[in-house]
């Protein structure tokens, strides 16, 4: 006849589950790799975007900031340098899948993920306008309200 040995079950069962568990753990720390790598790839774009407004703004005005512009460009480094952090924890086909999705987007676009963000944020905030601005804590100038430093005194924001 035939024999159950439950241990061997017992045993089995649990190595089944210990596999499962560190598939769905290595799936876990993939995606999040992914999603902060999107997050700080939009942020770049955003940090970008905005130096690039502040140094025509500038221009147009026939002003010169070279403090504020350095704050912007220190910034724009730190995020590039978290990327390159991200990607050094990824494994070689994460990265190059990660280097694959980035070199298929036109160098101004956007992840499709941020542009997305952005539509939420303006729905979330049907009230606000575009253009719409703030007051600086240090020197109470006013600001737009997405830049990341005041174009007046160059306080972080």
């Amino acid at each position: 006849m035939f024999e159950l040995d439950i241990e061997m079950l017992k045993e089995q069962g649990l190595q089944i589950m210990d596999t499962a568990k560190k598939t769905a753990i290595d799936i876990a720390d993939k995606g999040k790799n992914q999603l902060e790598l999107l997050n700080q790839q939009a942020r770049l774009s955003k940090s970008q975007r905005q130096l690039g407004a502040l140094v025509y703004s500038l221009h147009k005005a026939g002003e010169e900031n070279q403090p504020l512009v350095d704050k912007y460009i220190e910034a724009i480094a730190e995020i590039e340098k978290n990327i390159e952090e991200i990607k050094a924890h990824m494994t070689p086909d994460e990265r190059a899948e990660a280097e694959a999705a980035e070199a298929e987007q036109p160098e101004n676009a956007e992840p499709e993920d941020a542009a997305a963000e952005d539509e939420e944020i303006i729905e979330e905030e049907p009230d606000r306008p575009r253009g719409e601005t703030k007051i600086c804590p240090v020197c109470h100038s006013e600001v737009d309200a997405e830049a990341l430093f005041c174009n007046h005194c160059g306080a972080q924001l």
